[in-house]
């Protein structure tokens, strides 16, 4: 119980210190006041019908990141927190928070060995969503798109009016992929995907999308 009261204080703490200094992107919805998934769609949607209703196509990727919360590197997670102002000694609580924790798995009565935990956020925390917000918080940077996020659900889109456009929404999917590599998150290439909204007809354009071990092409209809 006195675990869970102290996950609430640091959370609460955590949020006010972030929101207060404007920290955090203003274009992640997940796990804000006054934000949610809906906030994020209603936004996309405005996005696309105002340029629809301009007669500009808009191009967007969606991209899935692939056990995110799972795969969070711990100390890299502990670094970027260190470096947003919070107090040294709420750090130390959530490195206490986060390290020193073991699992292991019963099969058919069954336990197995104890093994080490040296990555993701433990779920089902108070603590967790922020933690995570903390790590994916600048992804949005060296993006030039729009982009819009909750959590780890990511997308970025482009009204592309010529070729130049669209390969600028490219550069941006590329530098995700840089981002997602430097930082250990792995794209899903399986889930992520390409999109076109426009009133013109149509034709087949192919857009890659670039991961830690795979480059897959998805076609984007233009």
């Amino acid at each position: 119980m006195v675990c869970k009261q102290m996950e609430h204080i640091i959370a609460v703490y955590l949020r006010q210190v972030w929101e207060m200094s404007g920290w955090f992107y203003e274009c992640q919805h997940g796990f804000r006041p006054g934000c949610s998934c809906e906030s994020q769609l209603v936004k996309v949607c405005k996005d696309i019908a105002d340029s629809l209703h301009e007669g500009v196509r808009t191009d967007a990727i969606i991209i899935d990141f692939s056990k995110a919360f799972d795969i969070v590197p711990q100390d890299r997670l502990l670094t970027k927190i260190a470096a947003t102002g919070v107090e040294l000694r709420v750090v130390v609580r959530v490195k206490e928070f986060l390290l020193g924790r073991s699992q292991r798995v019963r099969v058919d009565g069954h336990l197995s060995e104890e093994v080490r935990v040296t990555s993701g956020v433990p779920q089902g925390s108070v603590l967790v969503p922020g933690l995570f917000l903390a790590y994916v918080n600048e992804v949005w940077r060296n993006i030039e798109c729009n982009i819009q996020l909750f959590a780890d659900d990511c997308i970025i889109y482009r009204k592309t009016i010529d070729i130049g456009e669209i390969e600028k929404l490219q550069t941006d999917q590329n530098s995700l992929g840089k981002w997602a590599k430097e930082n250990e998150m792995k794209i899903n290439p399986d889930k992520s995907k390409a999109e076109s909204f426009t009133k013109a007809r149509v034709k087949e354009r192919i857009f890659i999308f670039p991961t830690s071990r795979v480059t897959t092409s998805h076609s984007l209809l233009l």
